[in-house]
């Protein structure tokens, strides 16, 4: 079975990487940022709570007959990545480690174009 911090891994993966263009495009236009990135941080962490949902019920008793079927797909595919990838550890570490990062830095660049932004409006108010 593959590791279940894998599986969290795709799903913040995901998570991330589907609201980056939104990112992009509220940075060159300015609009307010906090909300978005209270929407990016909770898909992304949630969908990959939702992607590891199949292994709490696995430790929970569920059968593996049952975690295998077909269906369990809607979970980011966890029948097939058991099936292809088994451990994930460092794979699965590596890539939340880089979507945390990304997420990080987006917020850094945020607040220092944020910053500039109130520093030009302050200049041009005198």
């Amino acid at each position: 079975m593959t590791e279940s911090i894998f599986h969290f891994a795709a799903g913040l993966t995901t998570g991330t990487a589907v609201l980056l263009p939104g990112l992009a495009r509220r940075m060159v236009t300015g609009e307010r940022m906090s909300t978005f990135f209270t929407k990016w941080f909770l898909l992304a962490f949630g969908l990959g709570i939702f992607a590891i949902a199949p292994g709490l019920l696995a430790r929970a008793g569920m059968p593996e007959r049952f975690l295998s079927s077909w269906w369990m797909n809607i979970f980011f595919f966890f029948p097939i990545l058991n099936t292809v990838r088994r451990g994930g550890f460092i794979i699965g570490t590596a890539c939340i480690l880089i979507c945390v990062a990304v997420m990080y830095f987006a917020l850094l660049l945020a607040i220092a174009k944020s910053r500039r932004e109130n520093r030009q409006t302050a200049r041009a108010g005198r």
